[in-house]
């Protein structure tokens, strides 16, 4: 079961990309290399908007609004200290359960992206791993889709969605919800990630800002710093929000949300990036 959950994680780091996904990880300690995918909660019945009725594919209406309302959080949680040009980054993947050879994981990915209303699906090679890819604009927001076949025949798919956070939110969340719903349906069991990054509203000291951020931030949510990594230009902390839906793990701790500064030497202002449960684009 260990060996099969570090797979899962490389393959993860392959399909968000070596540079950004190790400086997305630059935070986390070496304990972290036996954490899990990220996990989703079971969304409580008091979640606002939510009926606890299931969908037809067995996924309660709490738990999409759950969802909603942390990507609504993570927004709000980001624009009080980012500048409006704030991108929103959401990723969705999984794994599909059964392996198949290269022509129907390649004929699979090609159905999908039709379903997402993507088209042109391009080959290429990552590490000796095929890799199925498609892109394009949907609702106004960037969308790519990555369906990545390793030796072993299995398939590991992501799709990413990027969107300007002042503006596109409400359509990222509405995607993000039929994106996963689709992927079920081609047997892809999924989870999702997001993250917020913008330049700070106002010129400080990387220490200063994240005390800044940590503070407004802990004002709405009851949060526990469990890890923490800097150097000279780069601040990154790791929280235990249990109020939070979805998680990974790290050894036997929860980790909910992870915050990062960094300092711009090119722009001379901070970078924020806010991240649940993780940061998994470079910040």
């Amino acid at each position: 079961m260990r060996k099969m959950r570090l797979q899962i994680i490389v393959m993860m780091l392959l399909l968000c990309g070596a540079a950004g996904m190790m400086a997305g990880f630059a935070g986390i300690t070496e304990s972290n290399r036996n954490e899990s995918a990220p996990h989703a909660r079971e969304a409580s019945t008091s979640v606002s908007g939510g009926t606890g009725e299931k969908d037809i594919d067995g996924t309660t209406g709490v738990r999409l609004a759950a969802e909603e309302s942390d990507l609504t959080l993570l927004t709000v949680l980001g624009q009080e200290h980012m500048e409006p040009s704030a991108k929103l980054t959401v990723k969705i993947q999984g794994e599909m359960i059964n392996s198949i050879p290269k022509d129907q994981a390649k004929k699979a990915a090609e159905q999908l992206a039709r379903t997402m209303g993507l088209s042109g699906i391009t080959t290429s090679q990552l590490q000796g791993n095929e890799v199925f890819q498609a892109e394009g604009v949907l609702s106004g927001v960037s969308v790519q889709l990555d369906w990545a076949l390793t030796k072993e025949e299995h398939s590991y798919i992501r799709a990413m969605l990027v969107g300007e956070a002042a503006g596109q939110t409400r359509e990222m969340m509405a995607l993000q919800q039929q994106i996963q719903e689709m992927m079920k349906q081609a047997g892809v069991p999924n989870t999702w990630n997001a993250s917020i990054q913008g330049y700070a509203t106002e010129t400080a000291s990387v220490d200063a800002t994240m005390a800044q951020v940590e503070e407004a931030v802990a004002q709405k949510l009851p949060l526990r710093s469990v890890e923490d990594y800097a150097d000279d230009k780069t601040q990154s902390r790791s929280y235990e929000v249990p109020s939070l839906g979805a998680f990974v793990m790290s050894g036997d701790t929860s980790i909910h949300m992870q915050i990062a500064v960094h300092e711009d030497s090119m722009k001379k202002s901070s970078r924020i990036t806010i991240g649940f449960p993780v940061i998994t684009i470079e910040y």
